[in-house]
């Protein structure tokens, strides 16, 4: 399976019209839905669950090949053929009503992502990519920002443990490290449209869910990846991703 298998572009828009169809219901509880806590401290919504379940049985009615894998629900069907989801990608932000959730679905096939759907509802701004296609955004493409030379690159981490450390090495380096407050999608879309130049995750085993479809959007963009381990594919969690000149730089540089 390719990302120019009709099946694939027919499931991606089918999974961007789920997402759009929750916005209303998303926004009316913005800022002040209930929520409990799972066993590792974070938070779940009840729409957490509903946009995962709809989106599950929405596929299996129409892709019935595809498996699926959703952070609240878990596993069911194919494992060489499954969408990977994320229903509301920074819940924390969402339960406070920061404009900073989204929804995020990557299909993997042979543990690679070859499409990949974010949704910002908060704004009705809808992402996509296909692996070798580009990335969109509201279907225009978008490109990363490669004209930006040291002492006027940001970048993100989204590790906290390791951040003063981060941030001291890309110091040097003529990088401004930033730890965002939001959420992944959030951050990797800011990236793939050319708002910030690079984003370090040295957090072993970080969240499949968060890193799939936004590094398959950044890397359509023509962001590159520096791994930090020795996983591939959909399970690498610690790398560097950015453009050229911020790769090429930290890489020469061994500070991380």
């Amino acid at each position: 399976m390719t990302s120019d298998d009709q099946q694939v572009i027919d499931a991606q828009a089918l999974v961007a019209d789920v997402f759009k169809g929750f916005r209303g219901e998303l926004l009316s509880v913005f800022g002040k839905s209930e929520h409990t806590s799972k066993p590792d401290g974070s938070p779940v919504t009840i729409y957490d669950v509903k946009v995962e379940e709809l989106l599950r049985v929405k596929l299996a009615e129409s892709f019935p090949d595809m498996g699926f894998e959703g952070e609240e629900t878990g596993v069911t069907g194919s494992r060489d053929t499954y969408w990977l989801v994320d229903p509301i990608d920074g819940t924390s932000s969402f339960i406070r009503g920061l404009p900073f959730s989204t929804n995020m679905a990557a299909l993997v096939h042979d543990s690679v992502v070859i499409a990949a759907v974010i949704y910002d509802f908060v704004n009705d701004v809808l992402y996509t990519a296909l692996k070798g296609k580009g990335s969109f955004k509201n279907g225009e493409q978008i490109h990363l920002n490669t004209s930006r030379l040291a002492g006027n690159l940001f970048i993100y981490s989204m590790t906290v443990k390791e951040f003063g450390h981060i941030k001291e090495a890309l110091n040097e380096l003529g990088m401004r490290t930033l730890l965002p407050v939001g959420a992944s999608g959030h951050e990797y879309a800011m990236l793939a449209e050319g708002k910030i130049d690079g984003i370090v995750i040295l957090k072993k085993g970080h969240g499949l869910h968060d890193n799939a479809p936004g590094v398959l959007l950044a890397e359509e963009a023509g962001a590159i990846v520096l791994p930090f381990d020795d996983e591939k594919g959909v399970y690498r969690s610690q790398f560097v991703i950015g453009t050229p000149l911020v790769v090429e730089t930290i890489e020469h540089s061994g500070l991380l």
